[in-house]
């Protein structure tokens, strides 16, 4: 019963929010629907990967949502450098997340065996986001921008700043839950100074800050208790088929064939990406992704007019970038066995990749 109230009330948060943002939202699909070539998606039923280390593979496009919830607060946190918390557009980002979540699910949707659990915890993931951002609008809409500076000169929006770029810097490798929201709140009040210029906007500073992380590591006690019920611990890595290993790569080994190829382990979240990008730079290929031979999703960062001209990679859908509208996320699929050519190809080119999504 209570399992049937929360999905309730879930999908009636992510129904209003679709209602409310969609024509706010600046996500653009690249079509309607499946938009991949259905060969790409074709599931790899006999992996050299061992079991235990093969995940399903519609995860490459589920953890995009997930990952987007790292994005979000990185650009809050270069955007708070130059202006304040009151002048963010946390709405966009509401209807960036979901409308990018429809447009994943849209690739898989019967082409891979439903992956409930995953679907389950980014809709937890995304309502409680939903939630917070909403919360924060109307409060910088209300009373924020009564004592708005406009940029960041008070000691208090100066720790927002660094406290986000942290808790950032943190989350990009474990779960957000486990970041020390008590010590911030330390930092908080031992770190800024309680007399100063703008004093109005020092006090509904601390005042906001203090409710958003006493909120935050209460929910996250709660959060990280239901994950350890009923999820395992995730494993830190991540194994990789790859075609050969050159002598000046070092990544944990674990069967070597005689064809040259070999299976190595490569870390997993945001140390995957530079890790397989040194090895397309080595001029090594990709042909397994834990398991996986079909499409596999990335991000790049490129300007607004840019636009591959490559029949090996396919874009899903793009979004700007808050703290550049110059710059938007490119969201790009290709076959696992053409990710280090596509790679080098984007390279040469001084395409920036964000993030590759491993599975």
């Amino acid at each position: 019963m209570k399992r049937l109230l929360l999905l309730t009330l879930i999908s009636l948060t992510i129904s209003l929010s679709i209602f409310f943002l969609k024509k706010k939202d600046k996500t653009m699909g690249q079509g309607e629907g499946l938009v991949i070539k259905k060969e790409w998606l074709a599931v790899n039923k006999n992996p050299v990967t061992p079991a235990k280390d093969v995940r399903p593979p519609d995860q490459t496009f589920l953890t995009f949502p997930e990952w987007y919830l790292v994005f979000s607060p990185e650009e809050q946190a270069e955007f708070f450098k130059t202006q304040t918390a009151s002048n963010f557009p946390y709405v966009s980002h509401i209807s960036h997340f979901w409308r990018s979540y429809d447009i994943a699910c849209k690739q898989i949707k019967g082409n891979f065996e439903y992956n409930g659990g995953y679907h389950f915890m980014i809709w937890v993931i995304g309502t409680s986001t939903t939630g917070e951002y909403l919360v924060k609008s109307w409060y910088e809409t209300v009373f924020g921008r009564i004592t708005d500076t406009g940029t960041p000169e008070t000691d208090e929006d100066k720790f927002a700043m660094k406290y986000t770029a942290d808790y950032v810097a943190f989350i990009k490798d474990r779960p957000w839950y486990e970041f020390d929201f008590n010590k911030q709140l330390s930092d908080l009040w031992g770190g800024t100074s309680f007399f100063g210029s703008h004093m109005l906007r020092k006090l509904e500073r601390k005042y906001f800050l203090t409710n958003e992380l006493l909120a935050k590591a209460a929910y996250g006690i709660l959060i990280g208790l239901g994950t350890k019920t009923v999820y395992d611990e995730a494993l830190p890595t991540t194994a990789v088929l790859v075609d050969s290993l050159p002598n000046e790569i070092s990544y944990p080994l674990i069967k070597k064939f005689p064809d040259g190829s070999a299976l190595i382990n490569l870390p997993r979240y945001d140390k995957f990406n530079p890790s397989v990008c040194t090895l397309a730079e080595k001029g090594v290929n990709v042909r397994e992704i834990a398991g996986n031979t079909s499409a596999i999703l990335f991000t790049a960062l490129a300007p607004r007019d840019w636009h591959p001209d490559s029949k090996d990679m396919q874009i899903v859908f793009s979004q700007p970038v808050s703290t550049n509208p110059n710059i938007l996320r490119v969201a790009i699929t290709t076959p696992v066995k053409m990710l280090c050519p596509v790679l080098r190809e984007l390279h040469s080119k001084q395409v920036k990749i964000e993030h590759v999504f491993d599975f």
